[in-house]
């Protein structure tokens, strides 16, 4: 499917509404798709990514930023060991500004949708709610 237009489009699903947000994970998904990373790239770069200390609720971010580093040091490390592209690492940091993008939108959606369904929002799974709570209060909006 890589190279095709992918239009995804349901004027009954719950994430009508959506568009630009999924358009964004399918174009990230693709441009990672093209970097060929292994599974121990993947990973590496996944945990760099969620071990992010530029989170506002973070009281220790130095820690955070010193393991942080530790993983991008194992990051270049594996790349190095595959012999991939010297650029492969920064062709992969280039995406942090579109996955904050994402992110942001994500955000903007699931407050939108906790405004207007507050009862279904109630029920997310425990780590959804752990994940994003410090951005988003489940507060029952009739308590107010």
């Amino acid at each position: 499917w890589v190279g095709r237009a992918v239009t995804v489009t349901c004027p009954h699903c719950p994430c009508s509404g959506c568009d630009d947000l999924i358009g964004a994970v399918f174009e990230l998904g693709r441009t990672l798709c093209r970097l060929q990373l292994s599974d121990e790239e993947l990973a590496l770069f996944t945990a760099a990514v969620l071990l992010s200390p530029d989170r506002p609720w973070l009281t220790e971010s130095k820690k955070v930023q010193k393991l942080q580093d530790k993983i991008y040091v194992a990051l270049q490390h594996e790349i190095q060991k595959k012999h991939s592209a010297e650029d492969k690492l920064s062709k992969m940091v280039s995406k942090l500004p579109l996955m904050k993008t994402i992110c942001n939108l994500h955000l903007d959606k699931l407050e939108f949708f906790r405004l207007l369904h507050p009862e279904t929002a109630m029920n997310f799974p425990p780590l959804y709610k752990e994940v994003f709570n410090s951005e988003l209060q489940y507060s029952d909006p009739r308590e107010s």
